[in-house]
């Protein structure tokens, strides 16, 4: 199939939704498929050379103005593209299919909200819905799932799917749900345990140790402060129970979670690394995930955590969840505040039969949610579409040529 890929910039370097796409592009290739990337920038290296890559501008000042830029001129590009099934995911609207990675605006508000106490989140929400960024997505999403244009949606877990339901009232005939998937291969290492024990040595842990890993960018959102604050409430309910070391990994707020860290007395187990390029290390260094996060539509590193055979501990606000079992892969809480189980879940893992027993069950589920099963559910998709295009007297790219005369196209970018 020839295929259109919508995305602003892709750099699996910042985030789940860029190494998605990147590796969703590489795999539908391998599957001799044909595709096109509308994008305004692409990392070196992070796409195949096959891939047709079309520079779409998006100028401006500020973020919300190079959204917006972005989105009105990849739908001036598209317009024009010829292709069988053209693909959005976040942020554009001009689609045949949409992949909403980030899931849902208004569901990730929702669960934004519940970390704070009741009485505040409707001022939290009053305040957000003012915001001019907050009512650029909002304005986009109601584009991306206008009735009028009948659009199809992948929907990453069924939490997505609710919500698509629910904000924004698509039909359930036009939802399929495609859980995401990882390439396990980008995290094989020739030596794991050599690795492991090399990380272990440069952080000044020691073999016998049991570490915990924690990844994500947006420390609030992923439920850091909870996690904290079980692990030292499990200290002082428990002093001689076996320690347990948290690395935490991403690019979020560092200076203020450490200072928090300190004021619980956990300053000398919890080690915060940065934004860590190899993040693959992290994971054969430690022996179990743990991400209490208020919202995330199917997370990608739980799955990369699942392959790499750590046991999991996450909540039933993360879509991923839902391919798992609770105490066979690991431990779904039902919120990220409730701390006795988030702290009854840490201490199984002090375990090491029943940590052992849950790495082999996660390893086979996180292998199994391979690109070559998800690239498989896609295409079934993409081609209901083509073949209704086929049925169809005019194709929509036959439709609406824009005459804007800002944008001249050449082989390879867009002015």
């Amino acid at each position: 199939m020839h295929l259109a890929l919508n995305f602003q910039r892709v750099d699996p370097a910042k985030g789940g939704a860029e190494t998605y796409v990147a590796d969703l592009c590489r795999n539908l290739v391998q599957a001799g498929h044909r595709i096109d990337l509308y994008a305004d920038s692409w990392a070196e290296g992070a796409l195949p050379r096959q891939v047709n890559t079309i520079h779409v501008p998006a100028p401006g000042h500020s973020k919300i103005e190079r959204i917006l830029r972005f989105a009105r001129n990849s739908e001036i590009a598209l317009r024009q593209a010829s292709c069988d099934c053209s693909i959005g995911f976040i942020n554009t609207w001009f689609h045949d299919v949409i992949i909403p990675q980030g899931g849902v605006q208004q569901g990730s508000l929702a669960g934004n909200a519940e970390r704070f106490p009741d009485f505040f989140r409707p001022l939290y929400l009053a305040a957000k819905k003012l915001n001019l960024k907050h009512w650029v997505q909002r304005s986009i999403e109601r584009r991306q799932y206008s009735p009028k244009h009948q659009r199809r949606v992948i929907a990453v877990s069924n939490l997505v799917k609710r919500q698509l339901q629910h904000f924004h009232q698509v039909p359930l005939h036009r939802i399929y749900v495609v859980p995401n998937a990882i390439d396990p291969r980008r995290l094989d290492v020739a030596q794991p345990g050599a690795l492991r024990c090399a990380f272990r040595n440069r952080m000044g842990l020691e073999p016998d140790q049991l570490v915990g890993l924690f990844a994500g960018h947006n420390f609030a959102l992923k439920g850091l402060e909870p996690l904290l604050e079980a692990l030292s409430h499990r200290r002082r309910q428990n002093p001689a129970g076996k320690p347990i070391h948290l690395l935490v990994c991403g690019a979020g707020d560092t200076a203020a979670y450490s200072r928090l860290a300190k004021s619980l007395g956990l300053a000398e187990t919890v080690h915060f690394l940065g934004f860590y390029p190899d993040v693959q290390d992290c994971y054969w260094s430690s022996d179990f995930f743990v991400q209490p996060t208020f919202y995330d539509p199917c997370s990608l590193v739980v799955m990369e955590a699942l392959a790499c055979g750590l046991p999991v501990i996450t909540t039933a606000s993360n879509g991923a969840s839902e391919m798992m079992e609770n105490g066979r892969e690991g431990f779904i809480l039902s919120k990220p505040r409730a701390r006795a189980e988030l702290i009854a879940a840490l201490e199984h893992m002090t375990d090491p039969a029943a940590r052992r027993a849950m790495s082999s069950k996660a390893s086979a589920l996180g292998r199994y949610q391979t690109f070559d099963l998800h690239v498989a559910r896609l295409i079934a998709v993409f081609e209901e579409v083509a073949a209704g295009r086929a049925r169809s007297p005019h194709s929509r790219a036959q439709k609406g040529h824009t005459t804007t005369p800002h944008f001249a196209r050449s082989r390879k970018s867009w002015h």
